[in-house]
């Protein structure tokens, strides 16, 4: 093939470009191979893919190239090419993604260099309903595909216990994948909750070889049993899509048991990976392994209903089964834990602009102060912030009024200080010690009671059962978070009014997901502020004048404002101390220097950055503004409060 070549395909003419150019640089693989083996691999391929939204990945200069996904389509997209608009967490206008309904727009995708193919796990118009649940099995440090496939068949156990058949392909990369097709109606509330529920149940009962929970510091010689992927808003790659991980091509393909079987006697992950033509070889032998997915219908159960013990005769070949199978406490689930309430990554509220009406909703109002679980075991309390933190001596009060707690139970709330008109102040919080304003710790949802996990149970149910059974004994400074009985236009002029910081909304049959961010509880500020990131100051003759504020987007530090506002004297020396100690050489923001000041003056010119010390960007502390402008710049920001509970890697634009 020449560099660039027009074609005709299925009637449609398209012109190819760069066709000499190698996108992988082990075996000269060019962008010609790869619009050839998406060619031939169509026939199995596009029924996976129509009328379902895709992201692309896109590596336009080849594997050690940048990388972007694409999601929104671009301008160029051909009018015969089928769009579908999705709408975004974050509110404003919607996503107009790419479906890959047909041979021309598979090979449109691929001249752009979209080497991988992500798609997500419902269709197009139909975007409440997956037509599959996925596992994604991910292999930590020390662990490999034959760990994976270990676990895979642990998995297919528990899955056979509730009705389900399913089926495995390999990532094309280090992990494996599962998928039980269901084609019936279902909600990505009900696979997201059953897929936590099920691997939840695993990493109990093998906890030396399956970890659920998502922080990587507990994955090493473990597989992550990734639930998560069973949310709207996430897509996994697709079957017979190549993986960019390697110098070579290699192919997200679906495989048997058998053949894990095998993998996990020999021990050897390499016979499980293919490249392109190996596996269009395969194909044309045994067909599409995956063809079920499209017509097989199946339905879930509640994970919490099944019996979490797994029969002998599913359990792959003992020779590379390294992990001793646990004894659960009780032999029928996962529900009842009669063990000490450990700690747990609080669950994580969704950003938005927009948040979601209807009856299957409950408001409450957002509280500006220290997100903080309470754990009783033995007779001893502790109160630990979001990052674990020990809050039990800072607030004692708290603490001593929490010793009334039933043994062997778990709340979540909020530790708020409260102004003289009763409303939550982040400010007086920080000062607390110098302030004398009351400290309450305002609680909305139980986890543990007595040994019992009610984390499966529904959002109304934990909430009764916290109401009913634990508030009754505990007195000031403990209150409850309560439900707010209005429209939600009443509650947002109501809080307008009443100048608080916004309202959360969380559906009533959620359960609770720790750490995690599904959606399932959302959170939008009314009143404009944020926290942000400090990367820098300009100094003043005694401490600072203004501080340099950013936010991260995709990893990168993104300047966003500058602010004087806000400090009165003890607090700039108090900052300053703070600050001081982490001064870099170099800046730290990604997007400077900008080419203006802007109309507000917040551009930060290669100029006026001489002005500017640097610091490690790592101090996180929130702030007012009037407005975004349409530079990204904060207009009229004010200092609030530093936020020690932040890390600053999280800090993102919010909308």
């Amino acid at each position: 093939m020449t560099a660039k070549q027009h074609v005709e395909v299925e009637g449609r003419d398209l012109a190819l470009t760069n066709l000499d150019k190698v996108l992988y640089p082990g075996g000269s693989v060019t962008k010609a191979h790869v619009i050839d083996y998406y060619i031939r691999i169509s026939k199995w391929l596009l029924p996976h893919f129509e009328r379902r939204p895709v992201t692309m990945l896109r590596f336009p200069d080849g594997v050690h190239g940048k990388a972007f996904y694409e999601k929104d389509a671009p301008k160029y997209t051909p009018a015969w090419v089928h769009t579908t608009d999705v709408p975004r967490q974050s509110g404003g206008k919607p996503i107009r993604y790419i479906c890959i309904d047909d041979l021309p727009t598979l090979v449109w995708c691929a001249n752009l260099a979209s080497l991988e193919l992500h798609p997500f796990l419902h269709r197009a118009r139909e975007l409440r309903c997956p037509t599959s649940v996925v596992f994604d099995l991910d292999p930590g440090e020390g662990a490999n595909l034959v760990t994976c496939a270990e676990v895979a068949f642990l998995l297919r156990s528990v899955l056979k216990k509730a009705g389900l058949e399913c089926f495995p392909k390999v990532s094309g990369s280090k992990g494996l994948q599962l998928y039980a097709p269901l084609n019936t109606s279902v909600t990505y509330e009900e696979t997201r909750s059953f897929a936590l529920g099920l691997a939840q149940i695993l990493a109990r009962e093998y906890p030396k070889l399956i970890v659920s929970e998502m922080a990587k510091h507990l994955r090493p010689k473990k597989v992550f049993i990734d639930w998560s992927q069973n949310s709207d808003f996430k897509t996994t790659v697709g079957v017979y899509s190549l993986r960019a991980k390697a110098d070579a091509p290699y192919v997200s393909a679906p495989v048997t048991w058998a053949e894990l079987e095998s993998l996990c006697k020999k021990g050897d992950s390499n016979i499980l990976r293919f490249d392109p033509e190996m596996l269009l070889k395969r194909v044309a032998k045994v067909g599409d392994l995956f063809a079920p997915l499209l017509t097989l219908k199946q339905t879930l159960r509640p994970a919490a209903k099944i019996n979490s013990r797994s029969p002998q005769k599913e359990q792959p070949p003992a020779k590379v089964m390294p992990a001793k199978k646990t004894t659960p406490a009780k032999s029928k689930g996962a529900v009842v834990l009669q063990a000490a309430p450990k700690f747990v990554e609080p669950m994580l509220l969704l950003k938005t602009n927009k948040l979601p009406e209807g009856k299957n909703w409950l408001y409450e109002i957002k509280l500006d102060g220290y997100r903080a679980l309470a754990l009783k075991s033995n007779g001893r309390v502790q109160l630990r912030s979001r990052n674990d933190k020990d809050f039990s001596v800072r607030y004692g009060g708290i603490t001593k009024a929490l010793e009334k707690l039933p043994d062997e139970t778990v709340i979540d709330g909020e530790v708020v200080a409260l102004d003289e008109e009763g409303r939550p102040s982040f400010n007086l919080l920080q000062n607390y010690g110098s302030s004398r304003a009351p400290i309450v710790y305002f609680v909305f949802d139980v986890l543990m009671l007595r040994g019992k996990n009610l984390m499966y149970e529904p959002l109304t149910t934990r909430r009764e059962v916290l109401q009913e059974k634990i508030l009754p004994k505990l007195d000031e400074p403990i209150r409850f978070s309560t439900d707010l009985d209005a429209s939600l236009p009443d509650l947002i002029s109501s809080v307008k009014a009443e100048g608080l910081e916004g309202l959360v909304a969380k559906r009533r049959d959620s359960t609770y997901e720790p750490g995690q961010r599904s959606g399932a509880w959302q959170k939008m500020r009314i009143n404009q502020g944020q926290e942000l990131v400090i990367g820098g100051y300009t100094p003043s003759a005694k401490n600072f004048d203004a501080l340099v504020l950013g936010y991260y987007d995709h990893g990168k530090l993104i300047y966003a404002a500058r602010t004087r506002n806000g400090f009165t004297p003890a607090l700039r020396n108090h900052i300053f101390e703070k600050l001081k100690r982490l001064e870099i050489k170099t800046c730290p923001f990604a997007n400077l220097p900008e080419k203006s000041g802007g109309r507000w003056g917040q551009g930060l010119t290669a100029e006026k950055m001489k002005e500017c010390r640097w610091l490690k960007p790592v101090t996180v502390a929130q702030f007012e503004f009037v407005e975004w402008t349409p530079e990204n710049h904060l207009r009229h920001s004010k200092f609030n409060a530093l936020r020690d509970d932040k890390k600053a890697i999280d800090v993102r634009r919010e909308p």
